[in-house]
């Protein structure tokens, strides 16, 4: 049995006995009995005094508690009578609406696919309780669209939903002064952590965090928070271990550090790889009313790996440039330009020295290389681990695909990352000096794909 089931079983008793529902002290005594904990530490995580819970309100909830359910219970034995009891069957009441902040949340009324993501998501949210989430993708993948229309379907199951943006990258501080006044309903007004804790704990709320990737470092491997920004990464760890009924939903570019090491198949804390989305793609390109086979159509999504941000982006441009005719862009075998370059650039320029030397190096390659070219190619070579770190890394950026121990790039990642090799011209010769070392098929490899 789940502290939420012990708490729906005290709850109804009392209702039927004196008509009313726990009050948050009360709930606090509850929570601090059903997971055993002393009266120091119930005062702790709950903000009263040990006096007052210990020798004034606690023994009347005792009282209350025992006269509800017909059985002497106190702190000791709660949860040994408790498992005795049958979760009683919620009989229908009014709707209540729940209290909602979508702050800058994307508008998702034209919203289209996505059907197996929302339903695992229904699932980890819904049947599996899970804890924290992470949305992983590229930008433009859909991301952000995504998490509202999830948080859209599932409003009723909350009884609090807010949502954050950290594009700007607000301290710790500035955001807890958001949430925790309105998870409280205005009753708290603690910036802290734990008090943030306390009302997940309290109500069922669903956070939703977006852009994540704004505090974490750049220039560095993935993952890793900004030194101003350390405390986010105690803060996820604390809501993504510790026991409480609601949910934490983070979008980001890259995977963090923290959501790795948590993060279990089966867990409470769980993480998903946005891909593209053939379908919402293909309705980008009808609302531009493009000219173009179906054949077309989907070689267009495809060259973008079904990108919606990026299909919509292009989309715009062969309307304003070939009349809207598919074909006449795809004959000019130019996937890079505009906002797509924009978009692509913000990416790479986040990467650590060694990552842009891999993906310069899975640029020339053109195909799928494995762990020991790559690490036969870099100049200056690196240890194993190193290599190893930074493919783990562009993997959390989702700037690579892998398959069996081998990696490449997506078209336009590709396209875009030759460009860059363009004006890397230190790389250039770095690759003709090994060759002149010896390693002649590096340079033939190297060359003949340039």
């Amino acid at each position: 049995m789940e502290f939420e089931q012990a708490l729906e079983i005290v709850n109804h008793a009392i209702a039927r006995k004196i008509a009313r529902t726990l009050t948050e002290v009360e709930i606090a005594l509850l929570y601090g009995a059903w997971n055993n904990l002393t009266y120091d530490r119930i005062a702790e995580r709950s903000g009263y005094s040990i006096n007052y819970l210990q020798r004034d309100i606690g023994p009347k909830f005792w009282k209350i508690v025992s006269e509800a359910l017909g059985r002497k219970v106190n702190k000791t034995n709660l949860r040994g009578i408790l498992t005795h009891f049958d979760t009683p069957i919620a009989t229908p009441q009014p709707q209540i609406q729940p209290s909602i902040d979508w702050g800058e949340a994307i508008d998702v009324s034209s919203f289209q696919g996505r059907v197996e993501e929302i339903e695992t998501l229904t699932q980890w949210i819904i049947q599996d309780r899970c804890r924290l989430i992470a949305l992983v993708g590229m930008g433009g993948i859909g991301k952000s669209t995504l998490a509202a229309k999830v948080a859209q379907l599932l409003q009723e199951q909350f009884e609090f939903i807010i949502w954050r943006s950290l594009r700007n990258a607000p301290l710790l501080d500035t955001l807890l002064s958001e949430l925790v006044p309105f998870l409280s309903n205005q009753q708290d007004i603690q910036a802290k952590p734990e008090r943030l804790l306390y009302w997940l704990q309290t109500h069922r709320c669903l956070v939703i965090l977006d852009n994540q990737e704004t505090i974490l470092q750049a220039g560095n491997c993935a993952g890793y928070y900004q030194q101003d920004f350390t405390d986010y990464g105690d803060l996820f760890q604390l809501l993504g271990e510790a026991s409480h009924q609601s949910c934490i939903l983070l979008t980001s570019r890259e995977k963090s550090s923290k959501v790795a090491i948590l993060e279990d198949l089966n867990g409470a804390v769980r993480s998903l790889s946005v891909q593209g989305s053939r379908e919402t793609s293909l309705a980008f390109i009808d609302s531009k009313q493009l000219v173009g086979t179906d054949a077309e159509k989907r070689q267009l999504c495809e060259l973008y790996c079904c990108n919606p941000l990026v299909v919509k982006i292009v989309s715009a441009s062969i309307q304003s440039l070939f009349d809207g005719e598919i074909a006449t862009f795809l004959q000019e075998k130019t996937l890079v330009f505009n906002g797509i370059r924009r978009l692509l650039t913000r990416q790479f320029e986040r990467l650590s020295p060694v990552e842009k030397t891999i993906m310069y190096l899975l640029a020339i390659n053109r195909e799928y290389t494995t762990i020991a070219e790559l690490q036969a190619n870099i100049v200056p070579a690196i240890s194993r681990a190193t290599l190893l770190e930074s493919l783990e890394s562009l993997t959390w950026r989702s700037l690579i695909e892998k398959r069996s121990g081998e990696y490449t790039q997506q078209p336009v990642v590709m396209e875009y990352v030759t460009d860059c090799l363009m004006g890397a011209s230190h790389f250039c010769k770095d690759i003709k000096w090994k060759a002149d070392q010896g390693d002649k098929h590096s340079e033939e490899k190297g060359y003949q794909n340039y």
